[in-house]
């Protein structure tokens, strides 16, 4: 598990209004819509790609899974917002923790509902959750983990987690108790 004494899974430090403000936003105006556009790009010629490959799986039936792996290993990889974007809404609630958990409750929430209205086949989709930073900067990753195990979420067995970048977590796939009969 973690270390409630560990700085790691604590709130991350509040960044300097100058650096937010005078470096960090400009940058997210200038770079982020250029790496949407090479984020499509990239999506089209994998799906190009793709085309092509579903020709070989039609004719060799096992390298479906193969031709799954190679694409989520691919996209799956780059994220649509990256790490170092900072939209303007984190720049006005920079330091807020109240913000920030009743984001992240509202995150698991509705994940959480997902899974536990999901048919059988979708609950398997549904499972895994995966919060960048920018979710629970003020909170902290040992929020998180604590707000989620108590909905019957866990760190992902398989997937590594790093505290200060992204968490990885899985539902149990068990409904919760309904207490309020």
């Amino acid at each position: 598990m973690h270390d409630d004494d560990d700085p790691d899974w604590g709130p991350l430090p509040v960044r300097s209004a100058a650096l937010r403000w005078l470096l960090l936003l400009p940058l997210t105006l200038v770079f982020l819509p250029l790496w949407w556009v090479v984020w499509i790009f990239l999506a089209v010629c994998f799906y190009g790609v793709a085309a092509v490959v579903q020709l070989i799986v039609y004719v060799m039936p096992r390298a479906e899974n193969g031709a799954i792996r190679v694409l989520d290993a691919t996209l799956g990889r780059v994220p649509f917002l990256p790490l170092w974007c900072v939209t303007p809404v984190a720049l006005v609630r920079e330091g807020d923790t109240a913000y920030y958990q009743a984001r992240v409750d509202r995150r698991i929430e509705k994940q959480t509902r997902r899974v536990e209205t999901a048919s059988e086949y979708l609950r398997e989709h549904h499972r895994d959750l995966e919060l960048g930073t920018h979710y629970f900067r003020g909170a902290g990753a040992g929020y998180v983990l604590r707000v989620a195990s108590e909905r019957g979420w866990n760190l992902h067995a398989v997937l590594r987690s790093h505290p200060r970048r992204r968490l990885r977590l899985r539902h149990n796939g068990r409904p919760r108790p309904d207490f309020g009969n």
